[in-house]
């Protein structure tokens, strides 16, 4: 089998040495830019005070304010620059493109070549030497696609300075481990396509096509079909709910996603609700902004260490806490009339947490595992049947 092995590297040594330069390229490149976010040492409090290359500053300004202004500066410059974006994007693409570039010619090309009757002759068996074929694949896509998801979690922890990559779902499905199973899952797909075929360009045409459309319907299957059974409610309900963590100044600074978004609910007065029936409750109630308002108890005997509460501009934004007795919406003002916010249409976000992280991550590579070990049963099945041209 070594020999089988060893032999497949040199039928296919260009692929072989083309992945792995792009492979190892891609982690040095990955590390590089990891080191140069890393070594500015933004700390998290700098870029919740940040407020933005374009916003004035409101009131002084200390020595220490205005160099962690200009750490905030350089470290958002340099992540939304072309290098990392570049960066970024390679390695979401990486492990479906080297699984297709090294499955498509592994069987099609000694079809077409009219090598396969010989090679078949000298195995002794079809299904032998495919076998070796395979494991080749396997022996040299699992070490490289490693390396690279496990660089691809550091360069989003660099990029989200004080998020865990290892406990949120923030571009998880192209990174970590799974990008190991991203790869053999188009590897097992496209020499499955090219031992049908035949052909190698006509498998890499196909393959492209339907790994594209695996890849953009898979996040929302698996996060509105198989995991929603298991999606619990949002302990607590904010202006971004799980799509990241808005802090600090008029501009602010984007965090990544530490859990996912699943689906939502919307409640009116203890019953479910459609969203086109908040819209109209809304509508028909003319509702502006929360502003809260002090309850009769408050009012009658302020303690020493109370303050007033947050008021709202009409048509800013704020964020209810229905647990205060008298807080309300007010349209036109603290002065205009006002609606119980405990009467309101209630948000609720299912969702699962980042905690369970390691446990999607497992199911859903498990899933591309058995998806990558039908197709090459496949394979294996038409390979007795195929034809020697």
């Amino acid at each position: 089998m070594l020999t089988r092995i060893w032999l497949t590297i040199k039928q296919h040594r260009f692929e072989t040495i083309a992945i792995a330069v792009v492979c190892l390229g891609l982690t040095a490149a990955a590390l590089i830019e990891s080191y140069r976010l890393n070594s500015l040492n933004s700390t998290i409090s700098c870029l919740q005070t940040w407020q933005g290359p374009y916003m004035a500053s409101q009131g002084p300004v200390t020595a220490a304010q205005q160099h962690c202004n200009e750490v905030a500066q350089s470290f958002m410059d340099m992540k939304n620059g072309t290098d990392m974006s570049l960066v970024g994007f390679l390695l979401a693409f990486a492990p479906v493109l080297v699984g297709i570039v090294f499955g498509a010619p592994l069987v099609a090309r000694e079809i077409e070549q009219g090598t396969a009757p010989l090679s078949w002759a000298l195995s002794g068996s079809r299904r032998r030497w495919l076998l070796g074929k395979v494991l080749t694949g396997v022996l040299l896509l699992v070490p490289l696609m490693l390396a690279v998801g496990i660089v691809a979690n550091m360069f989003d922890g660099a990029q989200n300075p004080g998020l865990d990559p290892y406990a949120s779902f923030d571009n998880y499905l192209n990174r970590g481990v799974i990008d190991v199973f991203w790869a053999l899952a188009a590897f097992a797909g496209t020499f499955a396509l090219g031992t049908i075929l035949g052909r190698t360009m006509p498998a890499v045409i196909l393959a492209l096509v339907v790994c594209f459309f695996v890849r953009v319907t898979w996040d929302g299957a698996m996060s509105h079909v198989v995991l929603r059974p298991y999606a619990i409610q949002q302990p607590t309900q904010d202006l971004t709910g799980t799509a990241g963590i808005y802090m600090g100044g008029s501009y602010g600074y984007y965090s990544g996603m530490t859990d996912m978004y699943v689906y939502q609910k919307i409640f009116l007065d203890g019953k479910e609700i459609t969203q086109d029936q908040a819209n109209t409750w809304f509508e028909q109630n003319m509702i502006c902004a929360p502003v809260e308002m002090p309850t009769p108890s408050d009012a009658a005997s302020p303690g020493a260490s109370s303050s007033p509460g947050d008021t709202s501009s009409p048509g800013a934004l704020a964020t209810p806490d229905n647990s205060k007795l008298g807080q309300a919406i007010a349209c036109g003002g603290p002065s205009g009339p006002t609606v119980d916010i405990s009467k309101t249409p209630q948000y609720v976000e299912y969702i699962i947490p980042g905690a369970w992280y390691w446990n999607v991550v497992a199911l859903e590579s498990g899933l591309l595992l058995l998806g990558s070990l039908f197709l090459g049963a496949v394979a294996f099945v038409w390979v007795d049947r195929r034809r020697p041209y």
